[in-house]
């Protein structure tokens, strides 16, 4: 056979592996084997083991031609085998994650064509990511390091050389789950499922184990490992950080993982923006019954005192998800509020600065969405009267809520009043945050 080398595409410690054309215009790889590799086999031996192998996820073997080295410039045998049209694995994860189907392709494939590399007497030597090639979307085991037949070697000896591909083996599967879109915590799992002397046919159980999209309990673990990121100390606020944890978190467990942090009360200011980004991707179904589900949630834990971290999440959504609560429980969540409005009172000297209230505080966020917008107006107006304490809680919370309230209730006269009675008193914070208030409040409030 004619070969015309084009360029070299790669070179080894025991090879070199030239692009080239054939005398039909094909193009193939070129192996040219070094004659001066101690223990590799001659070209002709090499190319027979090679040959063996003909399996989808294996480099085929073609031929086995002589060829004029460029190295050397002497005839020398050459390995002819078919070009893979494509790039490394190791190329191709540094490109992005895989999808799951991906990992199942690509990771069924290697197992099955080293599975086959062994049936033929021979162990490849030197698997890695560099050794794998992904070219219409197969991936293709290249460059077995063929030295000689396994059944020449001692049982010791034979069984090293098997056991060292079982091992390269389950460190690229493991590869492949970290570097995908399934949880990266299966990759521990993987390798859990696995006993030291595990075998070719274990790691394709486990891979299927891990990897199989209705094994109810990998989606537990998937959600039990994101969960415990959720409740890790050191979750970092910040929008880096969710993001990069957004993009760890498969769709599939989202609605479940929102559940979980209402059912288990564990919601922070610090997980804002990554819940935005799992609200982000729910469906308009998914949003509605996870409201739903929300529901209930709040109406049993709020009367119990509580209310904080489902109250954070619910105020971390848009504001129009109200609506999405069940009637009943926008009712009896209104009323709470606006009656825990009347307990608001704030210590600038003391130690714990709000000591009443609370709840009541919510009603800034949720006012809007409320059937009896004058009951809570009435009250906030009431403790604008009241005291030091309860007009710094009003100083505090409601500043610019008031003035959109006032309009909503027609009781600017009654608000502007009662800011008065809070000035006179020498409200500190009510004070300081006057400027606060549009300018036409301002002006009326001081002059009498």
């Amino acid at each position: 056979m004619k070969l015309e080398l084009i360029d070299p595409l790669g070179d080894g410690m025991f090879a070199d592996v030239w692009r080239a054309r054939d005398e039909l215009d094909r193009e193939v790889a070129v192996k040219i084997v070094r004659e001066a590799s101690v223990g590799v086999a001659d070209a002709l031996t090499h190319a027979k083991a090679l040959a063996r192998a003909t399996h989808p996820n294996v480099v085929a073997v073609l031929t086995l031609e002589t060829i004029s080295d460029p190295n050397t410039g002497k005839d020398t045998s050459c390995v002819v085998m078919e070009l893979i049209r494509g790039v490394t694995l190791a190329k191709h994860l540094s490109r992005g994650k895989l999808t799951a189907a991906e990992v199942v392709l690509f990771g069924l494939g290697i197992i099955d064509g080293l599975a086959h590399i062994h049936a033929q007497g021979m162990a490849h030597g030197d698997l890695h990511a560099e050794n794998v090639m992904i070219g219409a979307n197969i991936a293709k085991i290249i460059d077995i390091l063929y030295l000689n037949s396994l059944s020449t070697l001692t049982s010791e000896n034979r069984a090293s050389r098997l056991n060292r591909d079982i091992l390269s083996l389950r460190l690229m599967i493991q590869e492949l789950i970290v570097n995908s879109d399934i949880d990266s915590a299966e990759a521990t799992e993987f390798n859990n499922m696995l006993g030291s002397r595990a075998q070719l046919d274990d790691i394709r159980t486990a891979f299927i184990n891990i990897t199989s999209p209705d094994d109810p309990e990998r989606e537990q673990r998937t959600l039990d490992h994101l969960f415990s990121r959720v409740v890790d100390t050191d979750f970092v606020k910040g929008e880096a950080y969710a993001a990069a944890l957004g993009e760890d978190t498969p769709d599939h467990a989202v609605f479940d993982l929102l559940k979980r942090m209402a059912n288990e009360l564990v919601y922070e200011y610090k997980h804002d923006e990554y819940v935005r980004i799992l609200w982000s991707r729910l469906s308009t179904a998914k949003r509605s019954e996870f409201l739903t589900h929300l529901s209930a949630a709040i109406d049993k834990e709020t009367p119990k005192g509580k209310w904080p971290p489902n109250l954070r999440l619910l105020s971390n959504l848009p504001k129009a998800n109200w609506a999405g609560l069940k009637k009943l429980v926008q009712i009896r969540l209104e009323e709470l509020i606006t009656k825990d409005v009347l307990a608001g009172h704030v210590d600038i000297h003391g130690i714990k600065k709000i000591s009443g209230g609370v709840l009541g505080t919510y009603a800034s966020v949720f006012w809007e969405n409320f059937q009896n917008k004058g009951i809570l107006a009435d009250n906030l107006i009431s403790l604008l009267r009241q005291s030091w304490y309860t007009q710094n809680y009003i100083g505090s919370y409601f500043m610019t809520t008031i003035p959109l309230l006032a309009e909503a209730t027609g009781k600017r006269a009654d608000f502007i009043s009662a800011f008065r009675s809070a000035l006179d008193n020498d409200a500190r914070i009510v004070k300081n945050k006057l400027e606060e208030l549009p300018h036409d409040w301002i002006e009326d409030i001081r002059t009498k």
